[in-house]
């Protein structure tokens, strides 16, 4: 117990002395670090009639997640929306048309119902493969946390009408 005591009468003064600020605080300069990127922001109005449907497909650039539900694999380009893949014939699967979901991440299939983050909200829709129509059947506002920047977690204040869909470089 000697031994513990010892230590520890030797060891608090260091454990202390951390404690302690030394010397003037306005000499303390702390560089912040500078976002080198911007959002892009929506008016909520304008925001809530993207989600459709485009049959004409589009190259992929930012890929994120893969889905497969039948013969079909849905490909996420971040932020963007989903690719839709025919692969019913593996050996040459062909990149037949796009989901314009702004601010897409994430993607779940139940039965024949879509469920995807659409920036801050949750979204289910359907897609009628016979008329090419995309039907939104749910929208849930503001479920999911703003969009992060791709350095990590920033938050940029927005009015309420506003929506962040997506980060660019800054000039």
């Amino acid at each position: 117990m000697k031994k513990y005591s010892l230590l520890l009468l030797v060891t608090l003064p260091l454990y202390l002395q951390s404690c302690i600020g030394w010397g003037n605080d306005d000499d303390i300069i702390v560089d912040l670090p500078q976002n080198s990127y911007e959002p892009v922001i929506m008016q909520r109005s304008e925001f809530e009639n993207t989600t459709v449907l485009e049959s004409a497909p589009k190259p992929i650039v930012n890929s994120g997640k893969i889905y497969v539900k039948g013969n079909f694999i849905f490909i996420n380009e971040v932020n963007k929306g989903f690719h839709i893949i025919n692969n019913s014939d593996p050996t040459n699967p062909s990149n037949i048309g796009f989901i314009n979901v702004l601010g897409s991440s994430d993607l779940s299939i139940k039965n024949d119902v879509f469920y995807a983050n659409n920036a801050r909200d949750l979204i289910a829709f359907k897609i009628d493969e016979t008329s090419e129509t995309l039907t939104l059947t749910k929208r849930l506002e503001n479920v999911f946390p703003q969009i992060w920047t791709p350095e990590g977690p920033f938050y940029y204040p927005v009015e309420d009408n506003e929506i962040v869909i997506d980060w660019q470089l800054a000039d």
